[in-house]
């Protein structure tokens, strides 16, 4: 005897159906914790729409980068790098002297 099992998408938000095609799974992250919600494609454009401010105002730290990107990244040291360590010492916080610097101190020093 055979048997088969089928997988249906439910919009996590307004509890209809997901048809083949019309929405998908989306991933987000919000205060370092990463969620996925199924939604159809009019729940995914309200959610577009709902972050979209929010997304202009803020700066992308990960992640993939849409094409033609700024390529800020180079090879080796960075100058600014150099001063947040030195402040964050300043400050008694404690940084490594190598590796990535933990992003609440880069922002304590932008926002000093």
């Amino acid at each position: 005897m055979a048997k088969q099992t089928f997988v249906q998408l439910v919009d996590d938000f307004t509890g209809d159906r997901i048809e083949d095609g019309s929405g998908r799974t989306v991933r987000f992250s919000f205060d370092g914790a990463e969620y996925e919600i199924d939604l159809s494609n009019s729940s995914i454009e309200e959610f577009e729409n709902t972050l979209e401010r929010y997304v202009r105002a803020s700066r992308r730290v990960s992640g993939r980068r849409k094409a033609g990107g700024s390529g800020r990244r180079s090879g080796g040291g960075n100058n600014e790098t150099a001063a947040i360590r030195e402040w964050a010492e300043a400050q008694g916080l404690k940084v490594a002297t190598r590796g990535r610097i933990p992003a609440e101190i880069v922002e304590r020093y932008h926002n000093r």
